[in-house]
């Protein structure tokens, strides 16, 4: 049977469709191990009515790992009238208290047709108790953290603190938070001092008073008294204060910050100093009205912190130099050229050499092929490596010879030119099999490109023709003059 023209178009294109298909797979992701099964934490907890705890999930895979899947499992509380739970993004497994009713309920966490449970139990608060009971003596503007500790009815200890209300017995002495987030934080109220009582309130039970008191400030003392920093650069002052109660208090994060001459050093409201500029300024801080002695600050002219060399890779021919630069960055981020300062090194000679000369500093010369690395050194800083690369050498120039020929028309011998290459190492190489011969006018000669024949030039007629040779970008010419006798 013979088949005619299209039919083998079909033939041969199916069978190349099957070649391709066969050899074309497509890589499947490995698939996920299984899970296996779930666990929840905290196990069989308790807490008071209205308050949270925060559920884990933990899933166990076929493959033995483990992983957190708070996030992707289903929350359920059996019992929602005694504790409901959270399957909002960003709070799931937050699990809430009802604020009147106690029990117990069965939180569950659902994935894949696996489940896992615990127990959440609810019970009432019997006492409470509030933390440091008689902390020391404060400055006016300052703070102290309390802490709310409950005991359940059913024996069960729960941090209260975020969710007590708390309560000072003289606001004139100390004001307590019941913001989110700061609950339980007393402020000394400023120009006061004195006594009062914080107590905390939650499910109706109050807890017993702690003592809070404040004192008025003394004295301060500013540390360092003296520092010399360089101009960029910061130093931390510390304040601290010595109350009338004979209490010693930090007061570095409270106190008011001066400097004498900002122009010179600025200071933060934590005392942290930051130099701007040559100079002397005396920085002090301020509390209940008593300011401190002053510590002097000198700012001195800005120092060195790191060099880097330019450019950080490159790659030369063989034969030929580069070179680089090294540029130093300060303390008060200002930079400099260092290049003819710093101390060149190149971790292989035998590759390329690095002048320290005077006038050449930084300058790199090849010697080899291969790969150094250049770095520079200044006190006691060394920059980043730089990688240089040395080439093969370069042809730089070709020359053709001779240079300028004349030969009679009908002679009966091929004039032959040459062309010699001159290299980036100084070296020369004979390119007349190499290059490409044209002539500008090839009715008065042609040139050869033949293997065997190339470069010799055969007359046509009377004239002037220019001879080229070109390799990659790199040319020379001849003038060959054709005439008459």
């Amino acid at each position: 049977m013979q088949f005619g023209p299209r039919t083998w178009i079909v033939v041969v294109c199916t069978a190349l469709l099957l070649i391709v298909s066969c050899k074309t797979k497509t890589v499947e992701p490995p698939t996920p191990a299984a899970l296996v099964s779930l666990s929840v934490a905290p196990v069989n907890s308790s807490i008071a009515p209205g308050t949270s705890v925060q559920f884990t999930a933990t899933g166990t895979f076929a493959d033995n790992s483990k992983r957190n899947v708070t996030t992707s499992v289903t929350w359920d509380s059996a019992a929602a009238g005694i504790a409901t739970i959270s399957n909002t993004p960003g709070s799931q497994g937050l699990a809430t208290a009802a604020t009147m009713t106690t029990g117990s309920t069965v939180i569950s966490a659902v994935a894949e047709g696996i489940t896992g449970t615990t127990t959440l139990t609810t019970s009432h608060v019997n006492s409470i108790t509030v933390t440091p009971t008689s902390p020391p003596c404060i400055a006016p503007g300052t703070s102290q953290q309390f802490a709310a500790t409950g005991t359940l009815v059913n024996s069960t200890v729960q941090n209260l603190t975020s969710f007590a209300s708390w309560t000072s017995s003289d606001t004139a002495v100390a004001t307590v938070s019941n913001l989110l987030g700061s609950q339980g934080l007393a402020t000394a109220t400023p120009n006061n001092s004195g006594f009062a009582d914080i107590t905390a309130t939650f499910d109706g039970v109050t807890s017993g008073p702690a003592t809070f008191t404040s004192s008025h400030v003394s004295s301060i003392a500013v540390v360092p008294g003296n520092a010399s920093i360089p101009k960029g650069t910061t130093q931390q002052f510390t304040a601290t204060g010595t109350l009338v109660c004979s209490n010693i208090q930090d007061l570095t994060k409270s106190a008011i910050w001066s400097s004498s001459s900002t122009t010179i050093a600025a200071v933060s409201n934590t005392g942290l100093a930051t130099a701007v500029d040559l100079g002397f300024t005396a920085i002090t801080a301020m509390s209940d009205s008593v300011t401190s002695s002053s510590a002097t600050l000198t700012v001195t002219p800005a120092v060195l912190t790191s060099i880097a060399t330019t450019p950080t890779s490159t790659t030369i021919p063989m034969g030929t130099t580069v070179k680089f630069t090294a540029t130093g960055t300060f303390t008060d981020s200002t930079t400099q050229d260092l290049t003819s300062l710093v101390t060149w090194n190149s971790s292989d000679t035998k590759i390329a050499i690095i002048s320290n000369i005077s006038g050449t500093r930084g300058l790199a010369t090849s010697q080899a092929e291969g790969t150094t690395t250049i770095t520079a050194s200044f006190a006691g800083f060394t920059s980043n490596n730089a990688t240089l690369t040395v080439s093969p050498a370069e042809l730089v120039s070709i020359t053709v010879t001779p240079a300028s020929a004349s030969v009679p028309l009908g002679s009966t011998f091929l004039f032959q030119f040459s062309a010699t290459g001159k290299f980036t190492d100084g070296s020369s190489q004979d390119l007349t099999k190499s290059v490409n011969w044209v002539s500008s006018n090839i009715f008065v000669a042609i040139i050869s490109n033949t293997p065997g024949f190339q470069g010799q030039a055969t007359p046509q007629n009377v004239g002037t023709t220019t001879i080229t040779a070109t390799l990659g970008n790199i040319s020379g010419t001849a003038v060959l003059n054709v005439t008459s006798f």
